[in-house]
């Protein structure tokens, strides 16, 4: 009985425990949030310090060729640009996949890849077992410049235009001889020759720096590569330009029509180059090289200086780069119906 007269104590214990589920459900958000935030500003931070230590560009051209000039013009730009320095690489050979495939492998967020777009639309068609996917492995960055690329005669043949060239040749099977710079620029004549039912003999040299002399003296009567690899034997009056191969005529030349706007649009060809990465950068790291290179591409001392160097100054987007890429692989795709790529001659 006494029982039924004990004040009743209110259950606390039970309330106790939910106020303390609650509190600890709380303080797991809580944490959850400032980890998130924690990774975020981490995140911002690193992009911000990017780069934290030397850049190193890979060129897959040789030293002294007017794509390693071009690249080390960017190099020295973007040092000063990012405050660290930014080294040139030689990497040339097998169509330029020796140079990209080390920066594929080397996976660094810190290595870039300077080349042509050969590498990535052409290379899969003429190297076996190829060590890199192109689509996949490589990410475009930046385009850079377009290589001028003309197609020069000798004195030795009395053409003026394109149309007497070819009427030439027609007349003179098999009498002259032909050279020019590797990959597209060869598959874009022997195309063109073909098309037209032409006949000349192709000379390959390993000395890049030959052909021009040749030229000059008459032993080979028509040279097709860039500008620059051409320029000697045409400033001495020993040879001259028919046309300029790009879509658009050539700042250094810019009264030499292109092959396009003189009826002959099947020699046209770009010598689209630029900024590639692995698939391993960060997409905010690639997205601000993209901007600091269309900021270089910009720069008048800079533009000035490359298109001095036989370029054509591009805008420095990635989707630049992409959509010459899509080309390339179109022109490509065409010229194989033509010629074998793999003999083009």
């Amino acid at each position: 009985m006494l029982a039924a007269y004990l004040p009743v104590r209110p259950a606390t214990h039970s309330r106790t425990r939910e106020a303390t589920a609650r509190s600890n459900k709380w303080h797991l958000w809580l944490a959850v949030f400032c980890v998130v935030l924690l990774e975020q500003v981490t995140s911002g931070a690193a992009h911000a310090g990017w780069p934290e230590r030397s850049v190193k560009i890979v060129v897959t051209f040789p030293p002294g060729s007017a794509n390693d000039a071009a690249a080390r013009v960017f190099a020295a730009s973007l040092s000063n640009k990012w405050g660290k320095p930014v080294v040139v690489e030689n990497k040339p050979g097998a169509e330029g996949t020796l140079g990209a495939a080390s920066v594929v492998s080397g996976r660094d967020d810190h290595t870039l890849l300077y080349t042509v777009a050969d590498s990535v639309s052409v290379a899969p068609s003429l190297v076996d077992n190829l060590p890199y996917d192109p689509d996949h492995d490589l990410k475009p960055i930046s385009s850079t410049t377009s290589i001028v690329l003309t197609l020069a005669v000798s004195n030795a043949l009395a053409a003026n235009s394109i149309d007497e060239l070819i009427a030439i040749i027609r007349a003179n099977p098999g009498k002259f001889t032909w050279t020019s710079g590797p990959s597209l620029p060869r598959y874009v004549f022997a195309s063109f020759l073909r098309r037209n039912d032409l006949q000349m003999t192709f000379l390959g040299y390993r000395d890049a720096a030959q052909p021009q002399a040749d030229l000059g003296e008459g032993r080979i009567q028509v040279l097709v590569t860039s500008l620059t690899a051409s320029a000697a034997p045409v400033q001495m009056g020993k040879a001259r330009y028919l046309a300029v191969l790009n879509p658009t005529r050539a700042a250094a030349l810019p009264d030499l029509k292109t092959a396009r706007e003189l009826g002959h649009p099947e020699l046209e060809i770009d010598g689209l180059g630029g900024i590639f990465g692995s698939n391993t950068i960060p997409e905010t790291t690639r997205s601000q090289i993209e901007k600091d290179v269309a900021a270089v591409c910009a720069m008048r001392d800079v533009r000035e200086k490359l298109e001095a160097g036989g370029h054509n100054v591009l805008d420095g987007s990635a989707d630049q780069l992409r959509a010459g890429i899509k080309m390339q692989r179109q022109w490509l795709a065409e010229i194989t119906r033509i010629v074998d790529i793999r003999n083009a001659q």
